[in-house]
């Protein structure tokens, strides 16, 4: 299915513990995207990052499911402005079924990391590395359990900072007066 976008969100990012930031794949100007999403069912790419890790069997309504999808099937982060993240929290859906066995995360500058097997149940795999400033975050999953029918995520958090505003010269402003 063609990728399929979703409104920027605009949630204030949650805090974590000391030293990783806030959870920036909820502030604001974060847009979600996903190689497919199953809309009809409410499964869409932005209900993983609804600040609930929840999903088939609890309330399907919370997570992003895919229609289909297995290994290939990816969903991705784009902030408006540079993001430094150091750690990405993983929740797969908490059915017996769909498992996430192994997949990676891309960067807007090409690079990856890799991580293995979520847990099953859908509680949170963390991956953390060395801290990297982004505009983009993609999680690609790889590979699959046999029985998977439509693979997704009951929650995706991605810790780190917003990257600071640039500095403007106040003395190039208009109006200013340069001494000198």
């Amino acid at each position: 299915a063609a990728p399929t976008g979703a409104a920027p969100t605009s949630a204030a990012p949650t805090s974590g513990p000391t030293g990783q930031g806030s959870n920036v794949a909820r502030a604001s100007g974060v847009t979600v995207t996903a190689s497919s999403e199953e809309a009809g069912t409410g499964q869409t790419a932005a209900k993983a990052v609804d600040g609930v890790a929840s999903g088939y069997p609890t309330d399907y309504t919370r997570e992003w499911a895919t229609v289909g999808g297995r290994g290939g099937s990816w969903i991705n982060l784009a902030w408006d402005k540079p993001v430094t993240l150091n750690r990405v929290v993983l929740f797969d859906r908490p059915n017996d079924a769909d498992q996430v066995t192994g997949g990676s995360l891309t960067f807007s500058d090409g690079t990856t990391v890799p991580f293995g097997s979520l847990d099953n149940s859908g509680t949170a795999t963390g991956v953390t590395f060395a801290p990297r400033t982004t505009s983009s975050l993609r999680v690609t999953v790889n590979t699959v359990s046999g029985t998977t029918e439509n693979v997704g995520l009951a929650e995706l958090e991605a810790w780190g900072t917003v990257a600071p505003a640039p500095a403007t010269n106040v003395a190039r402003t208009a109006g200013a007066t340069i001494m000198g």
